[in-house]
């Protein structure tokens, strides 16, 4: 809404105050006004003066054409109602964009690495460990949208102590088979997915088991097994439609060498110390009791640990030209933020242009019950179940990932996810869609051509040619399509991801509303040219948002 925080922030100026960052929302249902301002409640509350009292001040020093009326409301409130004609400017401006509404001018903000998901390869993803995947896919398509040139990895922990587990419990399925009291591994993963995976091993590499030597065993089932869950992996991310530009192997990062030289940076810079025969990470942020800021083992070979892996990985990641990396973890790795942030500073990198959203745990709900899920717990549900056997489509379930904030924990509700009506919230969105490609294809095809090109951004009209746009839910309906590029804003720059799902339901719903109140095609050819004009923009934005949001958009249902 920036043409109307321009007005405002120059009443501001003019009353005599500084002014603040403030929000512009929508008022209630019911509530005076289109949009309501709490600007005067900040100020007041700063110079310590009436909030009432500012907002009467700021009131007389607007002097803009758009504004028709504004009233004080509760504590100090703005709410403000719009002369129709800025609907209609509006309007006009979103034809002129056409497809490409709210987008930037591209590379406009330099390079950003999106990495998300990044699941360890101890087994197939599941609804829990893969709320990464919709969440970094937003954040990278909507960045792309704000001017970023954007890429997107999969980093695979492929070594480390899982890994070992991993191994360990894989060759127990066969081990088992000889020996009955073998006891099942400590720490290990229990459940079907393994013994499966182990199975198969053993029955394609039944030759080459026999030829081992029992110490082999484990290191054998490892390189196997990871060939199986990691191929496993990618056909579960291929099912959720996601892209990746690259997936990058721990493995390569030790082979390399880059972990030790990454360490032997931080040495030299005075940024390590030795205690209890391993080398630590030491920063005064830091807790120098903290054993995951060990950088290299206290074993023989003094082996790089996980840590240093990962600050090479960033390292390297910067110095591929990238000056914004976000990284998309569960919300149990929040510890390892200060440690990388601290590590990276120290190696001279920008620690603010590494940026890190956290998403906490996926429940299922089913039959009103709620069960906690976990690979060691070998209770879950894997994508491919999900979308194979229970026909849970993959838009339902981003859908139902990206609609609420990464912080807070999804009970994944089964039997919504499994409901085919406008109960299901994309069902709802995809509707709303349907809906309008039925309307444009009951409309006079030779007008509908000539409005297309306007809607495309190549045709010619003006901001008069919409004034008998006057219906309340026609201006509803515009007045939801002028959010996009505030919510896209608020997405790329505070990673509030669901403010787009809500968008987009917004428009929806005052589509329905409109569809309902107002007849599109009629006798009348100015107002439907006008209504069907307003169709074309609602399709677009609906368009961009479900194509942000990784949707689809079918245009029959």
């Amino acid at each position: 809404m920036m043409d109307l925080k321009k007005p405002i922030e120059e009443a501001i100026i003019k009353a005599g105050y500084d002014v603040p960052a403030f929000d512009i929302d929508v008022p209630p249902e019911g509530m005076p006004g289109d949009y309501s301002v709490n600007v005067a409640l900040l100020i007041g509350s700063c110079e310590q003066e009436s909030p009432s009292l500012v907002a009467e001040k700021i009131i007389d020093n607007i002097n803009d054409e758009i504004i028709e009326k504004i009233e004080i409301a509760g504590p100090g409130f703005m709410n403000i109602r719009l002369k129709d004609s800025f609907y209609h400017h509006y309007l006009l401006k979103i034809l002129k964009a056409g497809a490409n509404f709210g987008k930037q001018e591209e590379n406009k903000n330099g390079k950003a690495l999106i990495e998300y998901i990044s699941a360890n390869p101890t087994g197939p993803l599941h609804i829990g460990n893969a709320r990464g995947g919709p969440i970094g896919e937003v954040l990278a398509n909507v960045l792309f949208w704000q001017g970023f040139s954007v890429e997107s990895e999969f980093y695979v922990n492929d070594t480390g102590a899982q890994i070992k587990k991993f191994g360990q419990t894989l060759a127990y399925w066969y081990i088992i088979k000889k020996d009955e009291k073998y006891p099942f591994p400590d720490g290990g993963y229990p459940g079907e997915f393994l013994q499966e995976v182990s199975e198969e091993i053993q029955k394609e590499k039944s030759k080459e088991i026999g030829e081992l030597r029992d110490d082999e065993l484990v290191d054998f089932f490892i390189k196997e097994g990871l060939e199986r869950t990691i191929r496993r992996i990618k056909d579960d991310i291929a099912a959720l439609g996601l892209h990746f530009d690259r997936f990058v192997y721990e493995s390569d990062i030790i082979s390399s060498g880059d972990g030790l030289k990454v360490v032997d940076q931080l040495k030299s810079g005075g940024h390590t110390s030795e205690k209890e025969g391993a080398l630590w990470f030491t920063t005064n942020d830091l807790d120098p009791n903290d054993r995951e800021t060990v950088l290299l083992r206290s074993d023989a070979e003094k082996t790089p640990t996980y840590f240093a892996n990962d600050i090479a990985y960033h390292k390297d990641k910067f110095d591929r030209g990238n000056n914004l990396l976000i990284d998309v973890w569960g919300a149990n790795h929040h510890g390892h933020i200060p440690r990388l942030k601290g590590a990276l500073k120290a190696l001279g990198y920008e620690e603010n242009n590494f940026l890190v959203v956290l998403y906490q745990n996926v429940r299922l709900k089913k039959g009103g019950e709620v069960k906690q899920m976990g690979k060691r717990l070998g209770n879950y549900i894997n994508i491919s179940d999900l979308i194979t056997k229970l026909k849970v489509p993959a838009d339902v379930f981003k859908f139902m990932i990206i609609s609420q904030s990464p912080s807070s924990v999804i009970d994944f509700d089964l039997e919504l996810a499994l409901e085919q009506s406008e109960k299901n919230p994309v069902y709802y969105l995809q509707y709303a869609y349907a809906r309008i490609c039925s309307v444009l294809r009951k409309a006079d095809s030779k007008l509908l051509g000539e409005l297309e090109n306007i809607a495309e951004g190549e045709g010619s009209i003006n901001a008069e040619s919409l004034t008998n746009l006057k219906d309340k839910k026609e201006l509803e309906l515009i007045r939801s399509l002028i959010g996009l590029p505030s919510v896209l804003k608020k997405v790329s720059d505070n990673f509030q991801i669901q403010a787009l799902p809500h968008f987009a339901t917004e428009v929806a719903r005052a589509y329905h509303n409109f569809y309902s109140s107002c007849q599109i095609l009629s006798d009348d050819q100015e107002l439907t040219k006008s209504r069907l004009l307003l169709v074309l923009a609602a399709r677009n934005v609906l368009k961009i948002s479900l194509t942000l949001m990784g949707i689809s958009a079918p245009e029959k249902m």
